[in-house]
C-alpha cells in the first residue's frame, strides 16, 4: 500500500529576488507581494514628490498620416470571437464589414491624429 500524499496540494516555490545585491527568498505571500511590488513598481510618487505628469512620459506627437490599408490590414488582424470592446461592436462584425465601412473610419482616424485626441482608458 502507497503511503498518503498531500492531496493534491500545490506547492508555491520561494520567490528569489535581491535587496541591493543580495539575493534573498520570499516564503510569505506577504514577502511575495512586496518583492514583486518593488519589482514591477521600483518607483512611487510618494517617494519622489512628483506628481503623474512628471514621471509618465508624454503622448508621442508627429505620428504622421494614417492610410486606409493600415486600418484595413489591422481590422483583418483582429480575432472574429471575441468579446466587444467598450464601443460594444464585435470584431467579426469591423473584419467582415471593413469595405463597407473603411472611408468612415479613415475620416474619424484622420481627425483623432490631426486634433491630438487621446482615449484617456
Amino acid at each position: 500500500m502507497a503511503p498518503p500524499t498531500d492531496g493534491g496540494k500545490v506547492k508555491i516555490l520561494k520567490l528569489k529576488h535581491r535587496i541591493g545585491k543580495e539575493k534573498v527568498f520570499a516564503s510569505t505571500n506577504k514577502d511575495k507581494s512586496v518583492a514583486l511590488e518593488k519589482c514591477f513598481f521600483p518607483i512611487k510618487l510618494q517617494e519622489t514628490g512628483a506628481s503623474i505628469g512628471e514621471i509618465f512620459p508624454k503622448a508621442c506627437k508627429g505620428v504622421g498620416t494614417i492610410m486606409r490599408e493600415q486600418i484595413c490590414k489591422q481590422l483583418r488582424k483582429t480575432k472574429p470571437i471575441k468579446a466587444p470592446g467598450p464601443d460594444g461592436i464585435p470584431n467579426i462584425i469591423l473584419s467582415k464589414c471593413t469595405d463597407i465601412i473603411i472611408d468612415r473610419l479613415f475620416f474619424i482616424y484622420e481627425a483623432i491624429l490631426e486634433k491630438g485626441f487621446l482615449y484617456s482608458p
